[in-house]
């Protein structure tokens, strides 16, 4: 899949359990690899983001594996 990662910006973010997570504040990306690699969607705020691997969709929001954390 093709995207601008300006289009990631503000999106939602939901768990496979329905719980809300917050929403992307930026995007890092490691420019090490020939096209780039998305590897956290970080939250406003948040010292931690969100692992790109754990993303299981991207659509008019962004849903992402449930941890087994609460």
């Amino acid at each position: 899949m093709v995207m601008k990662l300006s289009k990631l910006y503000k999106k939602k973010i939901y768990n496979t359990k329905g719980k809300y997570v917050g929403e992307v504040d930026e995007v890092i990306i490691d420019i090490g690899e020939r096209y780039g690699k998305v590897l956290i969607l970080a939250l406003p705020g948040e010292r931690v983001g969100v692992p790109y691997e754990r993303v299981t969709a991207v659509g008019d929001i962004i849903l992402v594996e449930a941890t087994n954390k609460k």
